[in-house]
């Protein structure tokens, strides 16, 4: 080594001379250090071989999900449904309702609140003997490489050393509105679990098709966690779209039947009015009668309005619950997708030659720098 940056000091000395660098010589001194960058190279390819063989396999399952689109035929059969029904005048053929833009649903997948849902479902493991929750096989059978031990090693080491330390704890009260989550809480487990889940999991829209890929260590576990995955997303999407024309048809249906019971309340009063006053001849008691009739046809005209508007309402949550049906279904894989052993030993090997040749290039500004400051 010595006697190579003595070389390479030669060749510095003459080059700031000459106030240039020749190509020829610069891949001269290159040659000269080839054993190093060797070294260099091999070093970075024998690591890169620790972490490919420390890598437990991966197998990759994938299914294809068909997205039935909102305005064809579903909305043309349910505008005739609703013609015959006597409802085509409130226009519930052109009406266009609010859904989830396709273009998100990638998004979606990856957000927490639907991780967090995900991660209590099931999967069988060899492994485990047992359908375990994804939650328990991050946290307690999931395999990492050497690297992810090591680089987890300093945090590992503050925990052991803050462990006698007692923290206060802090309750927080997470309000709930409508049975719902306000704002999202995670501990340790969860956390952990959401970030291993994201790594697993990828959805790409292709057209009218979302095609859905899951990796895990076993075969089978892979094959049921993609099935799974399409299950509940087909789940959580009809869960959103209809959030909203659910409730609004919940809210019609009370006013419906407060409606029909105060016109059988007016009814009532009006026939029992009739009955008390029957073969009576007086103009006040006719216009008491007039004025029961007309509270009754108020009542009866609003009654059949908000009847009108439930069965408007209930024909757009069934038009608004999404059709997805599977286009290809998950296999089984045969062979694992990961580590890609051939590849990935190629791109260590030719990482190891560029870290080499920036070794011989570092070492070479180095020297340069104190070759001048030393002679100025």
């Amino acid at each position: 080594m010595k006697k190579n940056i003595s070389h390479l000091d030669q060749f510095i000395k003459k080059s700031l001379r000459a106030e240039e660098i020749l190509i020829k010589d610069l891949i001269n001194e290159i040659i000269a250090f080839k054993k190093w960058i060797m070294i260099v190279a091999m070093t970075v390819f024998t690591l890169g071989l620790v972490y490919i063989f420390t890598s437990s396999d991966e197998y990759t399952t994938t299914s294809k999900l068909l997205m039935e689109q909102s305005n064809g035929i579903n909305s043309k059969a349910l505008g005739g449904l609703a013609s015959i029904s006597g409802l085509g005048n409130l226009g519930i053929g052109n009406q266009n309702t609010e859904a989830l833009p396709p273009e998100l649903i990638p998004e979606l997948v990856l957000e927490s609140d639907f991780l967090k849902r995900l991660m209590y479902e099931k999967v069988y493991f060899e492994e485990a003997q047992d359908s375990i929750t994804l939650l328990e096989f991050v946290n307690e059978y999931e395999k990492h490489n050497l690297y992810y031990h090591l680089a987890k090693l300093p945090s590992k080491v503050k925990s052991m050393l803050l462990s006698n330390t007692t923290a206060k704890g802090i309750d927080f009260n997470i309000e709930e509105k409508q049975g719902e989550e306000t704002i999202l809480a995670f501990d340790t487990k969860e956390r952990k679990t959401i970030a291993q889940l994201r790594t697993r999991i990828e959805v790409e829209k292709e057209d009218r098709l979302l095609v859905i890929q899951t990796k895990m260590p076993e075969p089978l576990a892979s094959a049921q966690f993609n099935e799974v995955l399409s299950r509940f997303l087909k789940e959580y999407l009809t869960n959103i779209i209809l959030d909203k024309e659910v409730k609004n048809f919940e809210f019609i249906k009370e006013r419906t039947n407060e409606a029909k019971s105060r016109v059988e309340q007016t009814q009532m009063k009006l026939a029992n009015f009739r009955d008390s006053n029957r073969g009576i001849n007086s103009q006040l008691l006719k216009t008491e009668e007039d004025r029961l009739q007309a509270d009754f046809n108020l009542e009866f005209s609003l009654y059949n309005s908000l009847a009108q508007q439930m069965e408007q309402s209930r024909i757009k949550v069934q038009n608004a619950t999404p059709v997805m049906t599977v286009f290809q279904k998950p296999q089984l894989p045969t062979s694992a997708s990961e580590p890609k052993v051939i590849l990935l030993s190629l791109v260590f090997l030719i990482l190891g030659g560029i870290i080499g040749i920036l070794f011989f290039f570092g070492l070479l500004v180095m020297r340069m720098l104190t070759i001048h400051f030393t002679n100025v």
